[in-house]
């Protein structure tokens, strides 16, 4: 994924830091933090809307620990650089492969976040462990450990 990691040294290069809140604030992107239960989450921790009242703005909810926060908040983001297609696609679900760009948004939030999950420190850890270390959910390490 050359061309994700492109994107990220082209934004901390650009705006001079990889701190998620800083991004935001530098492409003007709103963060909204709603409560769990909120219709608009879905059931999901987070969701990055291209156009809500003529703005970006990611969704996110209140209650997640600040280190997951910034993941999500990393991952949304990479919907938002890589993704600018989504609106179009959308209308059509079928067009959509879920999984890949999920996890090409998840693969633009390690990067971001300078998590290197091949690491000689993580070698001779469990993924539960790992997942439990960083706070991040297992099917991220399971996706990029090897």
């Amino acid at each position: 994924m050359n061309w994700i990691d492109n994107y990220v040294e082209g934004l901390i290069e650009l705006y001079n830091t990889r701190d998620v809140y800083d991004l935001y604030d530098c492409l003007e992107i709103d963060i909204v933090k709603l409560d769990k239960n909120n219709i608009l989450l879905l059931d999901s921790e987070a969701f990055y809307n291209r156009n809500y009242l003529g703005i970006e703005t990611v969704f996110i909810r209140n209650n997640l620990s600040t280190r997951y926060e910034r993941f999500i908040l990393a991952h949304e983001l990479g919907h938002a650089v890589i993704h600018t297609y989504m609106p179009y696609a959308s209308f059509n679900r079928k067009l959509i492969n879920k999984g890949k760009i999920e996890k090409q948004a998840n693969y633009f939030a390690l990067k971001l976040l300078n998590i290197n999950l091949k690491d000689e420190c993580y070698r001779n850890l469990t993924i539960n462990q790992i997942s439990s270390m960083l706070e991040l959910p297992i099917k991220v390490i399971n996706d990029f450990k090897i």
